[in-house]
């Protein structure tokens, strides 16, 4: 148990009141879902943890036998802390999300509407890629959609679309537009908008889409659902299964839900991986569009080759492509930490004069987002914040502050990002935020916050740069996997330098992010 994280332990014990089996069972749950799966599935080695390597077959068959036996141990109709369905140990509340939410999109997926008058001709006049076409007519025809498809393969293209043929018939239509960051969110409105598609709301995060309450719940739910007939979810990979169950309860049961994403990317942050374990489950076949025809990599594109032997599990491949380099591939071999900062602080070098020329702020922000270090580990992208920031308290100018922590009142949110700049108003430095008009913001009325020269993979989800310095970690770790590194080259429009030794990144291609969890069971 020592070696367990400290909350871990603490849950442990408080519900397992000193029973050495029921401390270990409601550790083996908890830790699961700290680690970001939904459930300990005791059928796999990474369900039993710290215990994996001291428990042979015999030791987990009686561990097992005596689980249903436990008092904090029952079934579906018990008032159990922790559920045991014979092969996955769940804290009854994560049980009970997956439940919710497999049994509301089976009824999703059973329910489908009268093609629209003349579907096909209208789908060949404004679809050319037989990929588009079927997407957009799943998403006509279903209550539910779910479309996947890479960076480049026009999914906002598509959508924008599927949403004028919507309001061509039905003109009354109540569109809402939501994405789990509020990058994600600004991006999407903003291609929309470029694609000539207007709305009476803009995009909104999920969590200000549901209405967040001072209890941490939301106000829309199964009592107070949302006033939508259509529902669009973009960067849909990035929902955790706790925030996919709250948004189909407050999803009324005759409006249509549009899933967009890309399946091989990083999952969530929170426990599960909803959008793969969906697009991946025949039982929802029917609502699944594939995107594949890339529009914006072209066949020589590096980014766009590497990328697919990224996806494909292909290290030879992958390695090939970097060795042979190119104007939008560099591959470095890791050097020192020194070596990592100064090819960061090169990075932003445009960025950097901008700031010290006093260049005007949507001007810094188009330079800034011309250029990203991204990490695998947060450790890392710690050393190169505090070295491009001096004093973290008191950050330079020019510093990008990201937020940490939402805070409704002053509309930010976890994941935005502003720059320390001087307020034309009355030239004080504060931190500024992009939108339909800049914010400004003093750092001291920031909740939670942190310098973001670098950030993690994670973090970047849902946004795009012109360059992107990827850098992988010193030595192998189950934390670069190939889903990471596929989403951090393809965060890159224009170039990518990969900063990774060969073992390492044969290591991170090979091997896959795994959540473990029922969901894809229970959809079956």
């Amino acid at each position: 148990m020592s070696s367990l994280p400290a909350i871990v332990r603490q849950l442990a014990r408080f519900l397992g009141e000193g029973e050495p089996d029921a401390e270990r069972a409601a550790a083996l749950a908890c830790l699961a879902t700290e680690e970001g799966h939904v459930c300990a599935d005791l059928d796999l080695d990474a369900g039993w943890g710290p215990w994996a390597a001291e428990m042979d077959a015999a030791a987990r068959a009686a561990f097992r036998t005596r689980l249903p036996r436990l008092s904090i141990v029952g079934g579906a109709e018990d008032w159990t802390p922790l559920v045991w369905d014979g092969r996955r140990l769940y804290l009854r509340r994560y049980w009970d999300y997956e439940q919710r939410v497999a049994a509301d999109l089976i009824s999703r997926s059973a329910e489908a509407e009268a093609p629209l008058a003349a579907l096909e001709e209208r789908l060949a006049e404004h679809f050319a890629d037989a990929g588009q076409r079927h997407a957009a007519r799943v998403a006509l025809t279903r209550r539910l959609a779910l479309i996947s498809g890479g960076p480049g393969t026009g999914k906002t293209h598509t959508l924008a679309r599927i949403i004028g043929l919507l309001r061509t018939d039905r003109p009354e239509l109540r569109i809402a537009l939501a994405a789990p960051t509020g990058k994600a969110a600004a991006r999407m409105g903003e291609a929309l908008q470029a694609a000539g598609v207007t709305l009476a709301e803009g995009a909104k995060t999920i969590h200000r889409l549901l209405g967040v309450r001072g209890d941490g719940g939301f106000w829309h739910d199964r009592d107070r659902p949302l006033a939508v007939d259509v529902l669009v979810v973009d960067e849909a990979s990035m929902i955790d299964l706790s925030l996919m169950a709250h948004l189909l309860d407050a999803l009324p049961r005759q409006a249509r839900l549009i899933l967009l994403g890309d399946r091989d990317q990083l999952a969530a942050v929170e426990a599960g991986a909803v959008f793969a374990d969906l697009c991946d489950n025949p039982r929802l076949a029917g609502c699944v569009a594939l995107l594949t025809t890339n529009f914006r990599f072209g066949a020589q594109s590096g980014i766009g080759r590497l990328a697919e032997r990224l996806r494909q599990g292909d290290a030879e491949g992958a390695l090939a492509l970097l060795t042979a380099g190119g104007d939008d591939l560099v591959w470095t071999t890791r050097g020192d930490g020194r070596a990592l900062v100064d090819a960061a602080r090169e990075g932003y070098r445009d960025y950097l004069a901008g700031v010290a020329e006093g260049r005007a702020p949507d001007e810094l922000f188009t330079r800034f987002d011309g250029f990203r270090v991204l990490c695998a580990h947060r450790e890392e992208a710690e050393v190169i914040n505090r070295a491009l920031s001096g004093d973290m308290l008191l950050p330079p100018p020019g510093a990008p502050i990201m937020v940490l922590r939402n805070d409704p009142l002053l509309r930010v949110f976890n994941g935005d990002i502003g720059l320390l700049l001087n307020d034309p108003a009355d030239g004080r430095r504060k931190v500024a935020f992009p939108g339909e008009t800049m914010r400004w913001i003093p750092l001291n009325r920031l909740p939670e916050w942190a310098p973001a020269w670098a950030m993690t993979v994670h973090k970047a989800q849902g946004s795009e740069f012109a360059r992107v310095l990827l850098a992988l970690p010193a030595a192998v770790s189950p934390v670069a996997t190939r889903e990471l590194v596929y989403t951090g080259v393809t965060r890159a429009k224009r170039s990518v330098l990969l900063w990774t030794s060969e073992a390492v990144l044969r290591a991170a291609t090979e091997r896959r992010s795994m959540r473990m969890s029922g969901l894809r069971e229970r959809l079956a």
